[in-house]
C-alpha cells in the first residue's frame, strides 16, 4: 500500500508541474500575437479589422495534501448493569462478555440544518488532571449481618512503570440459616491486567478463581445424625482469559480480534471439567461491503474418578456480507459447523432497518447457534445436581422480530418475539434413586432431544442525567413441543425484573430491585409432578459518603420475607439485613 501512496503522490506532483508550464507557455504566445498586429496596422496604414485571439488562462487551485483528520475512541471495557436480586443467593460464575454492544444515535431532523460556526481559538494554560497522577488506588469493604452474614472485599489497582494496569480483588461471602445444613461460603480471586506490546497493541487478560462450600439440606431433617461429609456439594473453578486489542483496528483493512478461553472445574466425587474456546471475529470493508469470516473452536471435556469420560468439540465457521441499501442493512451468510465429526450448515440472515426518523429500529433473523453445555454452566443454573453421566451439545435454532423505540432523550423500549427450535435442551428434576435423607436432594441434569418454544422478551429504561435510572425488563416463555419429557421440568414461564439507581446528590446512593417469576414444574417427594409457588424478592441498598475515604452502606434483601423455593424442598433465607463500611484510598 505505501508504494502505492508514492505512485499517487508523484502523479500528482508531475500533473501539477505540467499545468503550470503549460500555462506559461500559452501566455507568451499571446503576448507575441498582440504585439505582430499592432506592428501591420502601422506600416500599412489600412483599416484591417483584426480579430483578436482572446486566450483564457484558467487559475490553478491547490489542493491541500493535509488529510481529513479522524477521531477514533476505543473503549476497553464494556459497562454492564448488573442485576441486584439473585436466586438463592448464589454469584454467577465468570463469563468473558464478547459481545458488540449496538448503540444508535438519534438525531432530530431539525438538527440537521443547523451550521457549524467555528469560535476563535484562545490560548490557554495545559492544567494536568490530578487523577492523572494516581497509580495506585483500592477499597476496602466488610459488613455484617443477620444469619451469620459477613461480606469482605478488598480491591486494589496500580498503574506500572511500563503504563500496564493491574487489578486484583478477593472477596468472601458466607452465611448461616436455621437448618444446620443450610450454609454457604463463597471465597474467590480476580486478577486483571492490561499489558502493553507496543503504541498500538495490547493484551488483556484475566486469571480468577473461585470455591462454594454448602451442603445439601433439601428433606433431610434437622436432627440428622449423619455425618456432614454426606450432604457436602462443594465445587473449584479455575480459569483465564486473553484477548488481544490494537489501536489501529479500526483504520486497517482487514479487522480481527482473537479471544482465548480456558476453564478448570472441580465438582462432586472428584469429577472434572475442562474447557477451551478460541475465537476471532474477522472481516474486512471493499466496496461499500463488509466482508466477514468469523471463527470459533471450542472443546469440552468430562471426567470422573472412574474410567468414564465424555468430551464434545465444535468447528463453527461463518463466512457473511453485510451490506446497506434503500431498504435497510443486510447481513447474509451461513454457519457452517463441525460437531464431533459431522457436518451440518445452517443460515445467517439479518435484517435491520429505521422508521420514522430513526425513532424505530426493527431488526429480523434467522441463526443458529451451538452451546457447548460445562458441567461449570450446569452448577450456575442449579447448585444441587448430581454428577451428570454425560454432557451434551444444545443447537439453538432462532427466528426473531425485534423493535426498539426511543422517546426523547430519557425513554427508551422495545420487545422481541422469537420463534425457537433446540436440540438438547438441558431440563432439571428430582433424582428419585438416591435416598435424601441420608445423602441430600439431587437434582438430575435431563437433556431433552427435541423441544419448541415461543419467547417474548421486552424492555423498558428511563434515565434522567447520572441521578436517575430505571430499568425494566421480562421474559416470558412458552413450550409448544417436547418429543422425549412431559413437562419442562425446572423452566420458570414468566420473570420480571426491575432496578433503581438513584443519586439526589454527592453523598447518597439508593438502589433497589424487584424479582418476580412464577413457578417451575419439577417432582415433589412423592414423586408426583407439581409447580411450585410464585415468588417476589424486593432488594434495597443504601450507601452514604462519610468524607472522602470512608462511606457506609445497609442492605436488605428479600424484605417481603417470603422463603420461595426455586428448587422445590430448597427454602430460601428470610428477610436480611446488613451493613458495614467502605474504605477506599489512592496516591
Amino acid at each position: 500500500m505505501k508504494y502505492l501512496f508514492k505512485y499517487i503522490i508523484l502523479l500528482v506532483s508531475l500533473f501539477y508541474f505540467i499545468n503550470i508550464s503549460y500555462a506559461q507557455k500559452k501566455h507568451k504566445s499571446s503576448k507575441k500575437i498582440k504585439h505582430k498586429s499592432t506592428h501591420v496596422s502601422k506600416v500599412k496604414k489600412q483599416n484591417i479589422n483584426i480579430q483578436k485571439n482572446t486566450i483564457k488562462i484558467t487559475p490553478i487551485i491547490k489542493i491541500d495534501t493535509v488529510p481529513e483528520k479522524t477521531i477514533t475512541i476505543i473503549s476497553d471495557f464494556k459497562p454492564q448493569l448488573k442485576n441486584i436480586s439473585k436466586i438463592d443467593f448464589n454469584y454467577a460464575s465468570f463469563k468473558d462478555d464478547t459481545s458488540r454492544i449496538h448503540t444508535t444515535f438519534n438525531i432530530p431532523s431539525q438538527n440537521l440544518s443547523f451550521q457549524y460556526k467555528p469560535i476563535s481559538l484562545i490560548p490557554v494554560s495545559y492544567k494536568i488532571d490530578s487523577l492523572y497522577k494516581v497509580k495506585n488506588n483500592g477499597s476496602i469493604q466488610i459488613g455484617f449481618g443477620n444469619y451469620l452474614q459477613r461480606d469482605l472485599m478488598l480491591n486494589y489497582h496500580v498503574l506500572d512503570a511500563f503504563q500496564n494496569m493491574h487489578s486484583f480483588q478477593f472477596y468472601n461471602n458466607a452465611y448461616t440459616g436455621l437448618h444446620h445444613l443450610q450454609s454457604l461460603n463463597e471465597m474467590g480471586f480476580t486478577y486483571q491486567n492490561n499489558l502493553n506490546l507496543d503504541n498500538h497493541n495490547k493484551i488483556i487478560s484475566n486469571f480468577y478463581y473461585k470455591l462454594s462450600e454448602r451442603y445439601r439440606y433439601g428433606v433431610v431433617p434437622d436432627n440428622s445424625t449423619y455425618p456432614m461429609s454426606n450432604y457436602s456439594q462443594n465445587y473449584y473453578l479455575t480459569g483465564a482469559s486473553f484477548s488481544l486489542l490494537n489501536d489501529l483496528n479500526n483504520e486497517k483493512f482487514v479487522k480481527y480480534k482473537p479471544i482465548l478461553n480456558f476453564e478448570h472445574f472441580e465438582g462432586l466425587t472428584g469429577t472434572t471439567n475442562n474447557w477451551f474456546e478460541l475465537k476471532n471475529n474477522l472481516y474486512f470493508t471493499y466496496k461499500k461491503l463488509n466482508y466477514h469470516f468469523d471463527l470459533n473452536y471450542n472443546y469440552n471435556s468430562l471426567k470422573n474418578n472412574s474410567t468414564n469420560s465424555t468430551s464434545n468439540n465444535f468447528i463453527n465457521f461463518t463466512p457473511s456480507i453485510e451490506f446497506k441499501n434503500a431498504y435497510g442493512n443486510f447481513k447474509i451468510g451461513t454457519s457452517q459447523i463441525i460437531e464431533n465429526g459431522k457436518w451440518n450448515g445452517y443460515p445467517l440472515i439479518l435484517f435491520t432497518k429505521n422508521l420514522q426518523d430513526a425513532n424505530y429500529l426493527l431488526i429480523a433473523g434467522w441463526n443458529t447457534e451451538i452451546i457447548n453445555n460445562q458441567y461449570t454452566t450446569l452448577v450456575a443454573s442449579n447448585p444441587w445436581i448430581s454428577v451428570p453421566n454425560a454432557l451434551k451439545m444444545t443447537t439453538l435454532d432462532k427466528k426473531f422480530v425485534e423493535v426498539k423505540i426511543t422517546e426523547g432523550n430519557r425513554t427508551d423500549y422495545g420487545f422481541k418475539l422469537s420463534l425457537n427450535n433446540y436440540k438438547n435442551l438441558p431440563l432439571f428434576n428430582r433424582t428419585l434413586t438416591v435416598n435424601p435423607i441420608i445423602n441430600g436432594l439431587f437434582y438430575n441434569a435431563i437433556f431433552e432431544k427435541e423441544a419448541s418454544t415461543i419467547e417474548l422478551s421486552g424492555y423498558m429504561r428511563y434515565q434522567f442525567s447520572d441521578q436517575l435510572l430505571i430499568d425494566n425488563q421480562l421474559k416470558y416463555i412458552q413450550f409448544n413441543a417436547l418429543l422425549e419429557n412431559s413437562k419442562p421440568w425446572g423452566i420458570t414461564p414468566f420473570q420480571l425484573e426491575s432496578s433503581l439507581h438513584w443519586s439526589p446528590n454527592k453523598k447518597w446512593n439508593v438502589m433497589g430491585g424487584i424479582h418476580f417469576w412464577t413457578g417451575a414444574t419439577m417432582y415433589n417427594s412423592n414423586n408426583l409432578a407439581v409447580t411450585s409457588k410464585n415468588a417476589m424478592m424486593l432488594n434495597v441498598q443504601i450507601q452514604y459518603k462519610l468524607s472522602s475515604n470512608w462511606s457506609s452502606w445497609l442492605k436488605g434483601e428479600n424484605l417481603v420475607d417470603q422463603t420461595y423455593e426455586r428448587w422445590l424442598d430448597y427454602p430460601s433465607l428470610g428477610m436480611q439485613l446488613k451493613g458495614g463500611v467502605v474504605y477506599s484510598f489512592r496516591k
